[in-house]
């Protein structure tokens, strides 16, 4: 799939393809700098020096065999350059219920059409017939934003804090047929 923002110049142009293995490592490093860029948040006690304790953690040699292992599967935005901008990463749990389980957009790409190539993939990944849910951290406005857009819902009192810290809201897309 190639993808464009609106303007018509090389600098907002990016394609979007299924992460393949050797992918993994750098969608990581992208979606961990995301998360400098987002969840850093004073009133949550998300500081940025504990944050990246959790970011060390997640590029363990460890942590980076189990992505590895696991396959990595969902989307990644590449801009012209070849550097991966954005990422999806949807899932059916076992119990069947639908996820994104994470979708992060370089800041510097933010308003310019990756996110919604990447939603669409999730979109088209997923049954229709069955809700999708995610979770979003409950003051990252901009994203909560995005998801309403594309038909997701905050479900009253679903917070919950990931590692313990980061509060996090759950959103729901209905099934659409």
């Amino acid at each position: 799939m190639f993808g464009e923002c609106m303007k018509n110049d090389q600098s907002s142009a990016f394609t979007v393809t299924e992460m393949k293995l050797e992918d993994v490592e750098e969608a990581t490093k992208m979606r961990l700098q995301s998360w400098r860029d987002t969840y850093v948040n004073d009133e949550a006690g998300v500081t940025a020096d504990w944050l990246d304790g959790v970011i060390i953690e997640q590029m363990s040699d460890e942590k980076m065999r189990e992505r590895r292992e696991r396959g990595g599967f969902g989307w990644v935005a590449r801009n012209t350059d070849g550097d991966i901008i954005g990422v999806s990463m949807p899932f059916v749990m076992d119990d069947g219920t639908q996820r994104l389980g994470g979708m992060y957009v370089d800041k510097d790409w933010h308003g310019k059409s990756v996110g919604s190539a990447l939603m669409q993939k999730v979109i088209n990944f997923h049954d229709p017939t069955k809700p999708i849910v995610l979770g979003v951290a409950s003051y990252n406005e901009r994203a909560k934003a995005f998801y309403r857009k594309w038909g997701f819902e905050e479900m009253p009192n679903s917070i919950e804090k990931v590692y313990d810290k980061i509060p996090t809201v759950r959103m729901i897309r209905k099934a659409t047929r």
